[in-house]
Formats: structure tokens, C-alpha cells, sequence
């Protein structure tokens, strides 16, 4: 007869129960906030503001790929990206 460790350990259990919890709460639009703020009342619930920031190691991947397009399909769909940070 062999024994065998439990895959998962009660705290896994409990971790992971935790984790699918609060992504129940979350709007599914996925702005990440909370739905039960993003759809409550505009004249009681909390306030909201937009803003823009430009993801600079995304922008970085888009300008290394659009620089090395290529009109071969299998040059082009075999490349794999990287990003990596170079200095601070």
C-alpha cells in the first residue's frame, strides 16, 4: 500500500478559495475594480477618474516588431519577443 501526500495542502485550499472569492467581486469588464462600486448609484457611490499612461515596455515590443515586419509568413509567425529593462 503506498501513502501519498495530498496535491493540495489546506492552506493551498484555502489560498485558492480566497483568490476565486475576490474575483467574484471584481467587475467583469475588467477595469479591476470592485462591481459592487462600479455599478453603484453616481450620486452615492464612489467617484471615478481616467486617466492615460503608455506602458513603456509595450510600446518598446510594438516598435521592434513593426521595424522588423516582414512579408514571410513564417519569418514573421516563428519570432519570439522579448522585453527586458536596460537601466533605470
Amino acid at each position: 500500500m503506498t501513502t501519498r501526500e495530498p496535491e493540495w495542502t489546506e492552506q493551498d485550499r484555502a489560498e485558492v478559495l480566497a483568490l476565486a472569492l475576490y474575483r467574484r467581486e471584481l467587475c467583469p469588464c475588467g477595469c479591476g475594480h470592485r462591481y459592487a462600486d462600479t455599478t453603484s448609484p453616481e450620486a452615492t457611490g464612489p467617484r471615478f477618474a481616467a486617466e492615460r499612461v503608455v506602458c513603456r515596455a509595450r510600446l518598446a515590443l510594438m516598435e521592434a516588431q513593426q521595424a522588423a515586419e516582414t512579408s514571410d509568413p513564417a519569418i514573421a509567425g516563428s519570432r519570439l519577443w522579448l522585453v527586458r529593462m536596460v537601466g533605470r
